[in-house]
């Protein structure tokens, strides 16, 4: 399988996810969550020479749902087609389901893969810790059976996000974390975000012709640059890609760039639904 449309799943997970949890811009309510339904429509935005990318044509499908006190579920479907300058076109279908608690101690993760509608891969990943805090124990059930390990710091996708909510309602512009998905199996990242200015609702001009995203019109957005690093190479100065994406009030991502250095692919909001928000009882 084309290690870079893999990279390419990863990276709409991260995105999308990183904008959930802007559901409101207050302290007092940072645990709410916005859950939602949303579908994009993906394609090249550029490609250099080397990249050997013709063209890319997909559509990705995401849902968060949960809260807090039951845990977050996030299911993620990516379809993409790639037309190479060299080669057979190759179409990709990455399906993915994630569990994690509230509290950070346990998550589960997975995942199959399939290449011109046939399997390729499947991953399952489950992680626990003792208690919120402490060194998280990973046991990986596929594509093979091991166990491993992540640091007391590494915090979860949901939890990652949580924090940059935190970060924007207090007008911060940056975070460096470490972030654990399952989706490298036994390999976490350091992201490193960047949150730009609050845009108030009416003084930003982007999706505006664009009918699914007019219920963001309302809502204030923050610009978000997400770098992700090898935590193999502590001196790397490169990410091994960058995100770039408006994180709305309401937990919605819009306006998506995904760069990979050699080419890059941008996602516009195709359906956008609402779900009923689930409230701890």
């Amino acid at each position: 399988m084309d290690h870079r449309n893999h990279g390419v799943s990863r990276v709409l997970k991260r995105v999308l996810s990183a904008g959930v949890f802007l559901a409101i811009a207050s302290q007092a309510q940072a645990s709410a969550v916005a859950p939602h339904r949303a579908v994009y429509d993906l394609q090249l935005l550029r490609a250099t020479q080397s990249a050997n990318v013709g063209s890319v044509s997909g559509r990705m499908a995401y849902e968060v749902s949960g809260s807090e006190c039951d845990g977050w579920t996030v299911s993620f479907r990516l379809v993409n087609r790639f037309d190479y300058k060299e080669g057979s076109p190759r179409l990709f279908d990455t399906q993915s389901s994630s569990w994690e608690t509230g509290d950070g101690k346990e998550m589960t993760y997975s995942e199959k893969e399939f290449v011109d509608n046939k399997q390729e891969g499947e991953k399952r990943v489950s992680v626990v810790r003792a208690e919120k805090g402490s060194v998280g124990e990973v046991s990986i059930t596929l594509p093979q059976e091991k166990k491993t390990s992540i640091s007391a710091e590494t915090i979860f996708p949901m939890r990652h996000q949580l924090r940059l909510m935190e970060a924007a309602a207090k007008g911060e512009t940056r975070d460096v974390s470490l972030v654990y998905d399952g989706s490298d199996a036994e390999k976490t990242v350091r992201a490193i975000s960047t949150i730009g200015k609050k845009v108030n609702a009416g003084e930003g001009k982007k999706d505006k012709d664009n009918a699914q995203a007019a219920p963001l019109q309302s809502l204030p957005s923050w610009p978000v640059t997400i770098g992700y690093y090898s935590t193999e190479d502590d001196n790397s100065e490169t990410p091994l890609y960058q995100i770039n994406f408006d994180m709305y009030e309401n937990g919605v991502s819009n306006s998506l760039v995904m760069d990979y250095g050699n080419f890059a692919l941008s996602g516009k909001l195709a359906h956008l639904e609402l779900l009923k928000a689930e409230t701890c009882q």
